[in-house]
């Protein structure tokens, strides 16, 4: 298989009809991929690793190495379309998405965007990033849950949504300490309305959290959340926030590619940070 047809199958399997611009082709050699290195974290120790091992493609789920100016303007999209589907109007929405690009922008400015797409090219190795595709993919999985707890029982508790998470295996099988948790709220606590928030770029702001509280969310579960996050949901005292965890969550929709390509007849050696 290519690495434009392995780079068709995200496509299609995320239902994109383009690539997000936070994800693609690093570099592609040209030549067949029979085995790929995949992890969610990925260097140029790991290509020098895959390299040396025989392997013909390098996956990375966070985006090192993808050359991409637009991906600050992805997250303006994708959360303004999040907080609109939470039940923030349009209007609010769209400002509280675009807050901070310009400090975004800036702060990107400084990046070495080169440094992995040289390191593939030396090595003569394929590397490829699927950042948004697979936090889709988790988000999907995990809303879908979601939906189903909420219609069996209309009242289910934070407890009841952490033991659905925990029928996923990438939860169930996460490193001790990074299972899912209760931030905010407490067990015993009703979830109300539940929205799985995993794609966008990055997390979103307390601003953004209280908007979808006030717009009706009971409870979110993320992947990840930041003091300044945490304390202002405290603070607002109306919802709850469940951390399902970043690598198990992340392993929940980038495995679902590798899953795919396996398929397809490529063989696939998951590590750093892969549940």
């Amino acid at each position: 298989m290519t690495v434009q047809e392995m780079h068709q199958m995200v496509l299609e399997i995320s239902g994109l009809e383009e690539m997000s611009e936070d994800s693609g082709i690093v570099y592609d050699n040209g030549k067949e991929v029979k085995r790929v290195l995949a992890g969610v974290d990925m260097d140029v120790a790991m290509l020098l690793l895959a390299k040396q091992l025989g392997f013909d493609c390098v996956a990375q789920h966070h985006p090192s190495g993808v050359i991409n100016a637009g991906s600050v303007e992805l997250f303006g999209r994708d959360h303004t379309t999040k907080l609109i589907e939470c039940g923030v109007p349009i209007n609010e929405a769209q400002k509280l998405a675009n807050k901070n690009l310009e400090t975004r922008k800036q702060t990107r400015h400084s990046r070495n965007l080169t440094q992995m797409r040289d390191a593939a090219t030396l090595l003569d190795i394929s590397d490829v990033a699927y950042h948004t595709p697979s936090d889709m993919l988790a988000e999907r999985t995990v809303q879908a849950k979601m939906n189903a707890l909420m219609e069996r029982n209309p009242r289910c508790t934070i407890q009841d949504v952490l033991d659905e998470l925990m029928t996923i295996r990438e939860y169930a099988e996460a490193n001790e300490g990074q299972q899912p948790e209760v931030w905010v709220g407490a067990k015993d606590s009703f979830a109300g309305r539940i929205y799985v928030e995993m794609y966008g770029v990055g997390a979103p702001s307390a601003d953004e959290y209280i908007a979808c509280t006030d717009a009706g969310i009971g409870t979110f579960v993320g992947m990840h959340a930041t003091p300044e996050v945490v304390e202002a949901l405290k603070k607002h005292g109306k919802s709850n926030l469940i951390i399902a965890g970043h690598m198990a969550s992340d392993s929940v929709g980038f495995n679902q590619i590798l899953d795919a390509w396996e398929a397809a007849g490529i063989e696939v050696v998951r590590i750093s940070g892969i549940v």
